[in-house]
């Protein structure tokens, strides 16, 4: 019982550091933007561009990078793209930010894959 109890606030610490600000990397690049941040498994960019030029040149970078679009929505504010690539789900998230700034979030994986993510992002900067 007191090893359940142990194991329990141990998975609950672990959980609470990995969540925190700490994991977050902020890199700079060469994209749009200039840089990205990740953390808890999602890279997150802000581009300059329109929301729909930028749903465009995510559309075609998913493309380039040989990713099967399974599902895309847009919307005034905001757009989604749900691809595949081989057995993982990737999900890219576009939020109008101004009428010159999208910010691009996006989770490869379930748990999100930091270099994955990152190669999407550039190919979505390749693509404007």
């Amino acid at each position: 019982m007191f090893k359940n109890k142990l194991l329990i606030l141990c998975l609950v610490l672990s959980m609470g550091v990995a969540v925190t600000g700490c994991a977050a990397v902020v890199l700079g690049g060469a994209a749009a933007g200039g840089t990205y941040v990740y953390v808890t498994g999602q890279a997150k960019q802000k581009f300059n561009s329109d929301l729909g030029s930028t749903y465009k040149a995510a559309l075609k970078g998913c493309e380039s990078l040989g990713l099967k679009i399974v599902e895309h929505k847009k919307r005034l504010s905001e757009a989604s793209i749900k691809a595949v690539d081989v057995d993982k789900d990737v999900y890219i998230d576009l939020a109008y930010v101004s009428t010159k700034v999208t910010e691009v979030s996006v989770r490869y994986g379930l748990f999100g894959d930091e270099d994955a993510s990152r190669e999407i992002l550039k190919a979505i900067n390749k693509s404007f």
